[in-house]
């Protein structure tokens, strides 16, 4: 199992990509979106620009379709997508993430 991180500029794009993982059955529990400041330079200048992150439990097989999906779906902006692994989780909590997520 993984904790998907996608991360865009666009506030409407992150709700359009969480709305279709929700859709399709590719995570399960919900979705966390936080926005937050990241700086960058642009030159010599340091900027200040507003990003918005997804963070969502998915089992590690449905990363391809994801990843997919992203590339098809929102190509004009693509956002940049990452996971970490889940480690440890309560059996009860995993249980239910294989059961109410696709199957494949």
């Amino acid at each position: 199992m993984i904790t998907l991180h996608i991360i865009t500029r666009e506030e409407g794009q992150i709700n359009r990509i969480a709305e279709w993982l929700l859709k399709e059955n590719l995570v399960h529990g919900g979705v966390d979106v936080d926005y937050q400041d990241t700086l960058v330079l642009e030159g010599e200048t340091l900027v200040r620009k507003t990003t918005y992150k997804l963070q969502a439990r998915t089992k590690s097989l449905l990363y391809n379709i994801i990843e997919g999906g992203l590339k098809s779906n929102f190509h004009e902006n693509p956002p940049y997508l990452y996971t970490s692994p889940i480690v440890n989780m309560d059996k009860d909590l995993a249980a239910d993430l294989m059961a109410n997520t696709l199957k494949i």
